[in-house]
């Protein structure tokens, strides 16, 4: 329970789809008048029936068992099993009540639509009442507990009225419009083709339509075709499909009266829903009209709406990715299409030296990316007690909270939760293309911003030197030759600092080789943070170095840099570190030789040197 409110957490799929969104704004409006409120935990991506194992499941990881009052788990539309039990098993160890909606399953409460009754009214329709003395049944999928139960009953109507069934009768579609055009393209090669095709749901029979429409075989002068579950395309389309409708408001009502007696303390509830028998059409009956004005309107603004929203958050992936005008990018998405939405991401994603998606990144602390409440635009650490930022202020709204996952390269970088002040399907049907691009801008974002970091490793990898961190000498040449062929480098002060560590041999002879490194690197060290930050530095040998200087600059207090920090070098060491040093400075003219000023600041360090020995 949260602010006085009994919390309802609700998990299935596709929120944007009219039948779900008319089941979740009837819901919506009732659930108030309940003292209870609605947290939506919604999948854009189907799963289960090829493959259950999606990242989005972690969704429902989201929800707050400690916070919740009950579960209702949309099992038809998650369409995985294993999903949904996983689901169960986790509320039941909290203590959460669990109402399962198209599903049975042990020691939860149950409200399921007498499938099996509302699909015998469309087959005896076109049997029984039609007279069909050759129906032909379009499946779904093979070993699908819906589709099974919708052949029995085929063979049932079938005995009922003395037909035998053989399984030439049966062909599957596989509940979908590519499978079930080529399992209708297949029936047709019969030397003897059925009266009627009974189909296991409406969009295999606007296809069966069609595909029988382009051989020519009219529907339903030559065969009959039926459907089943009541989806507006099914009266959109031409010949309008004869059909039962699951009635999603309805549902609405059969569920809040479940949630009311598990929420009074009723262990186990179990509710029964029944399509409502409509024919149309397909089979020969006249035509209905149901739900066209007001689907064909949405449908137009959804269109028009989406086109706009496509190009805009393409525009916005591809800075995003290039990682260029991220926070405006950001800005723009708040302000518009994601006026409602909240993103939160993996802290870890961020962080470069261990890459989250190609290193096995673990989820741990998150932050809070984008926030319609937060006017200063920045991103601060997300706080999980709380469930989401500014929980209070969008609860006093009523509307539902909806949590969809973020998904990248198969793994989950973090949530968006959107919390609309209004319900309506043009607001839902936006939520899947706003977490594509969240997904794709934030992911894109990371493994390009990963790239570049792999580019610069190994480019610095080619061109530093290992010990010293300096340009190795070609990079040296490479970048001099990049600089001298400049016209604006023609004119300028031009000063080059030659480098030799004193003693390498004694040291190496008296402390090792290891110490000598050390003795190199602190030498390399100082010449590059005593030199001003644009200069060349570059190891040149064993324990040589040079720097190159334009614009001017003052050697003497170079100098008295190097020997300041080797000073303190040399107590970290435990031993004494010294460097001699030449140079030269002089105006760049074109073609001039820098072999030859080399030579010049070269012979003055050697002059150094000799001093230091014969002062040694």
């Amino acid at each position: 329970m949260i602010n006085g409110k009994r919390i309802i957490a609700l998990c299935t799929y596709g929120i944007y789809e009219a039948q779900e969104f008319d089941f979740l704004s009837e819901l919506g409006k009732i659930i108030p008048e309940h003292d209870c409120f609605l947290f939506i935990y919604a999948m854009n991506s189907e799963i289960g029936i090829i493959d259950d194992s999606s990242a989005e499941v972690k969704v429902f990881d989201l929800i707050p068992y400690d916070r919740v009052d009950v579960v209702v788990i949309m099992n038809e539309k998650i369409k995985s099993r294993t999903a949904s039990q996983s689901i169960i098993d986790s509320a039941h160890k909290a203590n959460v009540p669990v109402v399962v909606v198209d599903g049975e399953f042990e020691d939860v409460s149950m409200v399921r639509y007498d499938y099996a009754e509302g699909f015998e009214k469309v087959v005896r329709h076109v049997i029984d009442d039609h007279k069909s003395k050759k129906p032909h049944f379009m499946a779904g999928h093979r070993n699908n507990v819906f589709s099974t139960e919708r052949i029995n009953v085929f063979k049932k109507v079938l005995a009922d009225n003395n037909m035998s069934f053989d399984d030439s009768m049966v062909s599957y579609g596989d509940f979908w419009a590519l499978p079930c055009r080529a399992a209708t393209a297949e029936l047709l090669k019969r030397d003897e083709l059925p009266d009627s095709i009974i189909c296991a749901n409406d969009i295999m029979a606007i296809n069966v339509c069609d595909v029988l429409n382009e051989a020519g075989i009219r529907v339903p002068n030559d065969i009959l075709v039926s459907g089943f579950d009541g989806i507006d395309e099914a009266f959109l389309s031409s010949p309008g499909i004869t059909t039962a409708i699951c009635d999603m408001k309805e549902l609405a009502h059969d569920v809040m009266d479940t949630l009311d007696e598990v929420l009074s303390g009723s262990k186990k509830v179990i509710k029964w829903a029944k399509p409502l028998f409509i024919p149309n059409e397909s089979c020969g009956c006249p035509k209905k009209d149901l739900h066209i004005t007001a689907t064909v309107s949405e449908l137009n603004n959804l269109f028009y709406h989406h086109e706009d929203d496509v190009h805009a958050m393409q525009s916005i992936i591809s800075k995003f990715m290039m990682g260029k005008e991220i926070r405006s990018s950001l800005r723009y998405l708040k302000e518009n299409q994601a006026k409602y939405a909240l993103v939160v991401v993996e802290k870890s994603c961020f962080d470069l030296e261990n890459n989250f998606f190609y290193d096995d990144g673990k989820e741990g602390e998150k932050i809070v990316i984008l926030d319609p409440y937060d006017e200063n635009d920045d991103s601060y650490p997300y706080d999980p007690s709380g469930i989401v930022p500014h929980l209070d202020k969008i609860m006093e709204t009523g509307q539902p909270i909806i949590f969809n996952c973020l998904i990248y390269m198969d793994k989950c970088l973090g949530f968006v939760c959107y919390s609309y002040p209004r319900t309506m399907l043009i607001d839902y049907n936006q939520t899947p293309n706003l977490t594509n691009c969240f997904e794709m801008s934030v992911g894109g974002y990371v493994v390009t911003r990963y790239q570049n970091y792999l580019r610069d490793k190994l480019q610095e990898m080619y061109q530093n030197d290992a010990l010293t961190g300096l340009y190795n000498r070609l990079a040296f040449i490479n970048i001099l030759s990049d600089i001298l062929s400049k016209p604006d480098t023609v004119g300028k002060e031009i000063t080059i600092i030659v480098m030799d560590l004193n003693g390498l041999k004694q040291i190496n002879d008296n402390f090792g080789h290891l110490e000598g490194d050390k003795a190199i690197k602190a030498v390399a060290d100082a010449l590059r943070l005593s030199c001003p930050e644009e200069a060349l530095c570059v190891r040149t040998g064993g324990d040589e170095m040079l720097a190159l200087i334009f614009d001017g600059c003052d050697v003497e207090k170079i100098q008295k840099n190097i020997e300041s920090i080797l000073k303190e070098r040399s107590k970290e060491v435990g031993f004494d570190v010294s460097a001699s040093l030449g140079s030269t400075s002089t105006i760049y003219e074109e073609g001039m030789d820098i072999n030859r000023l080399v030579a010049i600041a070269d012979d003055q360090m050697y002059r150094m040197k000799r001093k230091t020995k014969e002062g040694h």
